[in-house]
């Protein structure tokens, strides 16, 4: 008898495992659909359409280095249509190849300012702005008149809070050369200092100016947009419909349209956007867009599978060698999603990135996690440059109302949203204006 309960107690525990195994293999199969599924729309439209100018442009410059390798200049510019590819496709696989094209480059002239610029790039492209910066101000000493290293040391100047410097540095660029390139960095500082019509003045000066990449014209079209977009619907959605027609099927400029769309409460129509934009480039951002706009509309199991793609675009940009320490504390934070690890995420993006809005999802994250009193020391930093930012101003005021600042609070509330669309601006969850509404009703 003893001999049959074992050989049972056996069969069940390897049915347990068997089960176990079962379950382990579902999830592992539900989790590949889902990653393929994120991939289709963009893999069907690169099949079906011919190679793309980036595409032929590498394919030249690889058949030039066959019969001419060790040429810096061409090893340097595949590279550099690596980064575009890149910016065309989320494909962060690209930043392996350019290092392959430009540890080759380096070895033959490690003083080449060109070749330590676009390296500077690459870092940037991974979220490592303390290297970048490190390598773009190499390049500057090497060749203080080449303008555009000015605008490479101001953008890692502003990723690491150092604003003052980062002012002096675009002042400089744009003094040496106006440009679309140098109008953009003054609209950013300028936005960053509240200086919105500045801002938007710079912008305008950007568009005109042109460029030979429409890419380059439809983003400062989007950018003028989202500025638009804090109290003139109407304008941005012009604006965001401008950069489409500049550059088709442009990313931005539909979650733009998208975000417009969701604003006017036309949810389905503003799913359409954003699933035009991920179709088209599979980033975290438009999933947690369409993941917003599903969970608005009530659908949480399509909400989630939402999410769960934005998680997934998360870990193939990390596979690349990005840091998302920031973006993805953003997206936890938001979304209340495994707040321990947003709080650890968000503490080693304000070491790694320690800007006023790396300050403020640590802050935004204390709050999440009842740590009212810290959080109200950290959104402190966050406010260094001023009462400018709305989206800090929002977090500001929902601390203050936590800790009894009632006046406070509504005070940073009604800064935040003085402006009824503020909440379309590029840091803002879609979710957050409904947080704030009750909360300033309460007060």
């Amino acid at each position: 008898m003893s001999r049959y309960l074992r050989k049972l107690q056996l069969i069940r525990r390897n049915s347990k495992k068997v089960l176990y195994f079962l379950l382990a293999l579902i999830g592992l199969l539900v989790a590949v659909g889902l990653f393929m599924l994120m991939h289709k729309s963009t893999s069907d439209r690169n099949q079906n359409q011919p190679f793309s100018a980036t595409d032929k442009a590498i394919g030249a410059l690889k058949n030039k280095l066959a019969v001419n390798p060790g040429n810096i200049t061409l090893e340097v510019n595949l590279c550099q249509n690596y980064l575009q590819k890149v910016r065309e496709t989320a494909d962060t696989s690209y930043f392996a190849k350019c290092d392959h094209s430009l540890n080759k480059a380096i070895a033959l002239e490690p003083n080449n300012a060109n070749i330590i610029s676009t390296q500077a790039a690459v870092f940037y492209g991974r979220h490592n702005f303390s290297k970048g910066l490190e390598l773009s101000q190499k390049a500057m000493s090497l060749n203080p008149n080449q303008v555009a290293y000015y605008g490479l040391v101001g953008d890692g100047q502003i990723e690491l809070g150092q604003y003052e410097q980062a002012v002096a540095s675009f002042q400089t660029m744009i003094n040496k050369r106006p440009s679309l390139s140098s109008f953009n960095r003054v609209a950013y500082i300028r936005e960053l200092y509240g200086d919105v019509k500045g801002a938007q003045a710079a912008l305008k000066s950007a568009v005109s100016s042109g460029s030979s990449f429409p890419e380059n014209i439809a983003y400062s079209q989007v950018e003028l947009g989202k500025l638009y977009a804090r109290n003139d619907l109407n304008s941005a959605e012009q604006m965001y419909k401008q950069a489409v027609y500049t550059y088709k099927d442009f990313s931005p400029a539909l979650e733009g349209l998208g975000k417009v769309a969701f604003a006017r409460g036309n949810y389905n129509q503003a799913i359409s956007y954003f699933n035009q934009a991920f179709d088209t480039l599979p980033l975290a951002q438009y999933a947690t867009d369409l993941g917003d706009g599903y969970s608005v509309k009530g659908d949480s199991a399509k909400a989630n599978q939402q999410y769960f793609l934005a998680d997934l675009a998360f870990q193939k940009s990390s596979s690349g060698g990005v840091n998302n320490d920031f973006e993805k504390s953003v997206f936890l934070t938001d979304h209340n999603k495994d707040l321990s690890a947003a709080n650890r995420l968000s503490r080693e993006a304000v070491i790694a990135r320690p800007n006023i809005f790396s300050a403020d999802i640590l802050a935004w994250n204390l709050y999440k996690t009842d740590k009212y009193e810290e959080a109200q020391t950290i959104i402190q930093q966050a406010l260094r440059l001023g009462e400018n930012q709305p989206v800090i101003l929002f977090h500001a005021g929902m601390i203050a109302d936590k800790l009894g600042q009632h006046d406070q609070a509504k005070t940073y509330l009604q800064k935040a949203f003085s402006e009824d669309h503020y909440f379309l601006e590029s840091h803002f969850s879609l979710l957050d204006k409904k947080l704030a509404d009750g909360t300033l009703k309460d007060l």
